[in-house]
């Protein structure tokens, strides 16, 4: 259901009174002035890993416009996106809750028929019935029927494509609408931005949701052809990260333009580690494994009108809780009506709180794979050539002090056994409400040759 400006000016009051009005004491006109409630931009690029940003230490990759949000807002250096790998980690973000709590822990195929479930509540559904207008640019990979696309899961407005760059059929969608059979995909960042744009200008009078979801840097590489060369021994990978620079700078400048600068606020962060290129800066692993290399990645965040410049944050924090936290800026309560696992963390990003988290899962395919407590972190399994080790089974979990030894080199589980056994006794805890979430969902070919690939979008 799309609500139209009535609807919105109704949620914009009431979501301004909320976050003004001490309770007990009715809203006056003037209260609803005083609080504007703020804008909301996620951006959420593909595989970009922790140390491939120049704020993050990049020593190749020039990101003057992405870490121009960082050095006017926050930064924060531990921050983990929900999964290691790209549906899971989506799912996280959009919904607050571990991927198997909406059963999508494995990467959808241009096959699957499965996709994230419409009972689902997502930022953009939460918002959107507050008052938000919302929007999404960018790269779905959360479901490809009907009932599972973006137009169905509370975006008013769709510009983008199904999954991943380097599956087929890889089309350009606005709504449920094929506007490019074929995409270009040198041009397509620019497209993205262009949209971007668009639904900045036409929303600026009103509070609003974009999620931009750039399809790079995920191979295949793309970038226009006067990019070539640009990062020098970067290579493509650093041109097609520069190119998402440009990107985000045109986004910041279309909020300064439109003098939404100071009560917006925007989110760069990756959903996962890099792949076959990139850095994950000094951390082990990259996307997929089970170390910090799969799922620790940058975070920068500007709001002018809540976080002083420069902010760095080095406590924990995870994408599950943006849903939470956004829900308490925009004045509205979170789902009540089912486990929601990111905590509301504006107080870190504010005041420098430290995290409110006791712990954090790091959930791979349909086991855990780490617990992590702002000190230790319990690491469950690992990656050996081809073979998954769990250690449970194969030797024993292994702890590592993350505050002295953030690299995971030395197992110090004999020196902690009490955190030890704490931290495997949440593991079990916690393997025991999602193990029986298990899917068989991993396939990369169909088992029916004759399936239909890519979108299915006959309205219902």
């Amino acid at each position: 259901m799309k609500f139209g400006s009535f609807a919105r000016m109704a949620g914009a009051l009431l979501g301004a009174a909320l976050l003004s009005v001490p309770a007990g004491h009715a809203a006056s006109a003037q209260d609803v002035e005083e609080a504007p409630r703020p804008n909301f931009v996620v951006i959420f690029v593909d595989d970009l890993g922790w140390g491939d940003l120049s704020s993050f230490g990049a020593e190749y990759i020039d990101t003057p416009n992405i870490d121009s949000i960082g050095r006017d807002g926050l930064l924060m250096s531990q921050f983990y996106a929900g999964s290691n790998v790209c549906s899971p980690s989506r799912a996280a973000l959009l919904t607050g809750r571990y991927a198997p709590r909406s059963g999508m822990q494995f990467v959808t195929r241009p096959h699957s028929d499965w996709g994230l479930p419409g009972e689902e509540i997502t930022i953009a559904e939460m918002l959107r019935d507050a008052g938000y207008a919302t929007g999404m640019v960018g790269k779905w990979h959360l479901g490809h029927r009907i009932e599972h696309w973006p137009t169905e899961q509370g975006f008013e407005s769709f510009l983008g494509v199904p999954y991943s760059n380097d599956m087929e059929p890889f089309s350009l969608y606005r709504g449920t609408e094929i506007v490019s059979p074929e995409i270009d995909q040198t041009h397509l960042e620019d497209t993205y931005a262009t949209e971007a744009e668009r639904f900045i200008a036409a929303h600026a009078d009103e509070p609003f949701f974009l999620y931009y979801a750039s399809n790079f840097p995920h191979r295949p590489l793309f970038f226009p052809p006067e990019n070539t060369g640009r990062s020098g021994p970067a290579g493509d990978y650093g041109d097609t990260v520069e190119t998402i620079d440009d990107s985000v700078g045109r986004i910041l400048a279309a909020l300064d333009d439109h003098g939404l600068r100071d009560n917006t606020v925007v989110i760069f962060t990756s959903d996962n580690g890099p792949w076959f290129q990139g850095s994950s800066g000094s951390f082990k692993g990259h996307k997929g494994d089970t170390n910090e290399g799969g799922y620790r990645v940058p975070f920068l965040l500007r709001w002018p009108a809540g976080v002083a410049p420069g902010t760095h944050n080095e406590s924990m924090s995870m994408a599950i809780d943006l849903l939470p936290s956004f829900a308490a800026l925009a004045g509205v309560q979170p789902p009540r009506d089912r486990v929601i696992d990111g905590e509301d963390v504006t107080a870190m990003w504010t005041v420098g709180a430290p995290t409110p988290h006791e712990v954090l899962y790091f959930i791979n395919n349909n086991g855990l794979a780490a617990v992590r407590s702002p000190r230790f972190k319990l690491l469950l399994s690992e990656y050996y050539r081809a073979s998954h080790i769990d250690y449970r089974r194969y030797t024993e979990p292994k702890l590592f002090d993350m505050l002295a030894d953030p690299q995971e080199r030395y197992d110090v589980a004999n020196r902690y056994p009490q955190e030890y056994a704490r931290l495997l006794a949440l593991a079990e805890q916690m393997s025991e409400h999602i193990e029986p979430m298990a899917v068989d969902r991993g396939g990369i070919y169909p088992d029916d040759p004759t399936a239909p690939l890519g979108p299915v979008l006959e309205s219902r």
